[in-house]
């Protein structure tokens, strides 16, 4: 039986060596290797190049625009192109930080042989978590124990092979293999394993097949922890220059205005940026409190306009330190268009991209809309002030908006379980 194992790949240099060596090493020889390559620089492709000599070998190299990279789940895409290139009966998968046992095609295809009537099967799996020096810091095994009618969030992506067999019904169920969709970036194996569970159960192998390695860049762990949409205002440092997230554009700012003690830049994923346009830079970056008279009067920028303060109090009030306050001379301050006033009395008119409490809910008010804010993202986005509390006639005031969550929990939440029934079967294990 030959197998058909489809690699994607992307800018890991210090791993895809030893990856592409555990597929040489196996003690099961009738196999294939399609390594889908998502654009990596060539220090990459250089790892690569040595090991397309074995004819078993095959490279497929891909280029895609940074502004598109985050339209669809890149690495289910990728699969989805590499399913119409193989000719093997039995399927896997595997990704540039994860090794294969020496005898993992071996032991998997001998259970395909024995048991014609099993069409999936998964075997345990070691995680190996290492810090930026490669070097370990925690490990664990990930049990194959029990057949699993539901194999969703339970099974990784590369402990898995199963019979080509099954696609074509996927494809026609379906009208894909792999979700694509950019809300399953964090689990569109999850989505693929419910689909063939519509077919088939995932049978167990107890042995310990593959090794995968967690590093602090991965971006596909990075990338789970942040919002799909960067929340406005945020400023990121990217090739020396900072930015601010302005409106879903990105606007350089100068050095002067980022600092740790004032405001400090997030660290975010660089692919999280690349759908965003670049556009003119800004003279005073939003969400931050100017004064032009030494003290005596304070503004809040928002969208480039300056908001004034009713009083200091309203300042103290909104938990602005003066440590968060800017000098900026009167020619500058004429330039910003007049917006309305800031005040917690008698009329409440509060600043945006400020935490505010209602009944026990952190939010984030971002465009006059209230916004429940995940206590994983205040941290993230470096929110330093307490929630503000909101009296019962403030709340109402505004709309309430789509929460702020880590992508994971927004996809998770998306998701609908009812599309992947497995009633129906048509191979039954």
């Amino acid at each position: 039986m030959k197998v058909s194992v489809i690699l994607t790949s992307y800018n890991k240099p210090d791993f895809i060596d030893r990856v592409l060596k555990s597929m040489m090493e196996q003690t099961y020889p009738n196999w294939e290797l399609l390594i889908m390559d998502d654009g990596s620089e060539p220090d990459t492709i250089n790892q690569i190049k040595p090991f397309l000599d074995d004819k078993r070998i095959q490279l497929y190299p891909h280029l895609v625009h940074p502004v598109n990279r985050l339209v669809t789940v890149r690495y289910a895409t990728l699969i989805n192109e590499a399913l119409t290139h193989i000719t093997g009966e039995l399927v896997c998968y595997l990704t540039d930080d994860t090794v294969y046992r020496k005898d993992r095609l071996q032991k998997m295809v001998d259970v395909f042989q024995s048991n014609p009537h099993i069409d999936i099967v998964y075997s345990s799996q070691r995680v190996v978590h290492v810090d930026q020096h490669l070097i370990e810091t925690m490990t664990f095994i990930r049990e194959a124990d029990h057949l699993l009618e539901h194999a969703s969030f339970q099974v990784d992506h590369c402990s898995v092979m199963h019979r080509s067999r099954l696609l074509p019904l996927i494809h026609e169920k379906f009208g894909q293999y792999w979700d694509d969709d950019p809300k399953h970036w964090h689990h569109a194996d999850s989505v693929f394993w419910m689909r063939l569970n519509h077919f088939a159960t995932f049978f167990p192998l107890k042995d310990e097949l593959d090794t995968t390695y967690k590093t602090p860049q991965s971006f596909h762990h990075m990338f789970s922890s942040m919002p799909y949409d960067l929340i406005d205002g945020t400023v990121i440092q990217r090739e020396g220059a900072y930015y601010q997230i302005a409106h879903k554009y990105l606007h350089e700012i100068d050095k002067r205005w980022v600092d740790e003690k004032k405001r400090r830049a997030v660290r975010v994923p660089l692919l999280c940026t690349m759908k965003y346009e670049s556009k003119s830079m800004l003279k005073v970056p939003n969400y931050t409190v100017v004064t032009a008279d030494h003290g005596k009067t304070f503004y809040y920028i928002e969208d480039q306009q300056k908001r004034r303060f009713a009083s200091k109090r309203d300042v103290q009030y909104f938990q602005f330190h003066p440590k968060e306050i800017y000098a900026i001379s009167n020619e500058l301050l004429q330039v910003l268009d007049e917006g309305k006033l800031i005040q917690a009395s008698s009329a409440f008119s509060p600043p945006n991209r400020r935490l505010f409490k209602w009944k026990k809910i952190v939010y984030l008010l971002v465009h006059d809309t209230f916004c429940r804010i995940d206590p994983e993202l205040v941290k993230l986005f470096a929110f330093d002030h307490q929630p503000i509390k909101l009296y019962p006639s403030q709340f109402p005031l505004f709309q309430e908006g789509k929460p702020i969550v880590p992508l994971y929990m927004e996809s998770l939440d998306e998701f609908n379980m009812s599309l992947y029934q497995t009633s129906g079967r048509k191979h039954s294990s």
